[in-house]
C-alpha cells in the first residue's frame, strides 16, 4: 500500500455517552502509521483524552468545538507501538447524549512530529457542498489532508474528489462523525469538501500531517564487516629439552612444525 492510503477503519456509538467510549475494528497497524480519530457528541463537549490498546499517545487537534446541537474533537497518533489495533478509547462525561465515533488508519511513514497545518473547526457551512477550512501552504511536498464533520444528521455523506471517504458513524439523528483523507504531493492549499443532506448544524475540521521523506529502513543501516576468521590453532613447543610441553593459543595463524 501507498503512503496515504487507508489501511483500515474503526467505529462506534450510543444513545448515552460513557466515562470511556470505545471506537472498535480489527486493524494492524505499523511504526509510522497515522490513527485519526473524531468523537460528536450532542449537545455538550465533553470528550478529554484518547488512548489505544496498544499504548500508543493521543493529542487532541485542538480543544474541540461545541456548535450547539453537536460537538466534535478530533485525535490523532503518529504509531510508536505496532500491532493489532481493535479500539480507540475517548474519555468523556456520562449522561444521556448520543455519541458517535469514527477513526482512520492511514498508511505511513509519517514524521515524529508529523502535524504541519492545524486549523481552526468552523461551525458556518451547513448547505452542501460542506468546504472544510482550508489547508494553507503546506511546508513540505507529501502530506496527508484529514477532513471531518460531526453534523446532527443520519445522512449518508460523500467526499467531493480528490477528497476521499474513509467512512463514517451515526447515533439515531442526532449525531454523526465523518473523516475525509486524500495524499497530496503539492504544496498548494486545499479546502476539502463533503456533500449529503443539509443539516441543521456541524462542526467542520482540517489537519495536515507530513510525510517522513526520509525514514530508516533496514537498507540504509551500515553494512557489518564480514565474520574474520578467528580460527584457532594449537601449537605445541618444546622450549628446552627439561622443560614440559605447553599449549599456546594464536588466533588466525597457521599451525607451526613440532620441534624435537
Amino acid at each position: 500500500m501507498a503512503f496515504g492510503g487507508l489501511k483500515g477503519t474503526l467505529t462506534g456509538n450510543g444513545v448515552s455517552i460513557g466515562a470511556s467510549n470505545s471506537i472498535a475494528g480489527s486493524v494492524v497497524v505499523a511504526i509510522g502509521d497515522l490513527v485519526f480519530a473524531v468523537l460528536g457528541q450532542q449537545t455538550a463537549l465533553t470528550a478529554t483524552t484518547a488512548s489505544d490498546n496498544l499504548g500508543n499517545v493521543y493529542t487532541a487537534t485542538n480543544a474541540g468545538t461545541d456548535a450547539g446541537a453537536t460537538t466534535g474533537r478530533a485525535y490523532y497518533a503518529r504509531v510508536t507501538v505496532a500491532g493489532t489495533l481493535t479500539s480507540v478509547a475517548v474519555v468523556a462525561t456520562s449522561s444521556s447524549n448520543n455519541w458517535a465515533g469514527f477513526a482512520a488508519v492511514i498508511e505511513g511513514p509519517f514524521v515524529i512530529s508529523p502535524v504541519d497545518a492545524n486549523i481552526a473547526n468552523a461551525t458556518g457551512d451547513i448547505t452542501s457542498p460542506f468546504t472544510c477550512p482550508a489547508t494553507g501552504t503546506l511546508n513540505q511536498v507529501g502530506e496527508v489532508i484529514m477532513c471531518w464533520g460531526t453534523p446532527d444528521t443520519n445522512a449518508t455523506w460523500a467526499a467531493s474528489s480528490p477528497n476521499l471517504l474513509a467512512g463514517q458513524a451515526t447515533s439515531s439523528t442526532l449525531i454523526q462523525a465523518i473523516i475525509g483523507y486524500q495524499a497530496v504531493t503539492a504544496t498548494t492549499t486545499v479546502s476539502p469538501e463533503f456533500t449529503a443532506t443539509n443539516p441543521t448544524v456541524t462542526v467542520l475540521g482540517t489537519t495536515t500531517f507530513k510525510r517522513d521523506n526520509n525514514p530508516v529502513t533496514s537498507s540504509k543501516l551500515p553494512m557489518r564487516p564480514p565474520e574474520q576468521n578467528t580460527t584457532l590453532h594449537l601449537v605445541e613447543l618444546k622450549l628446552q629439552p627439561a622443560a614440559r610441553s605447553e599449549l599456546y593459543m594464536q588466533p588466525m595463524l597457521p599451525p607451526f612444525a613440532k620441534n624435537d
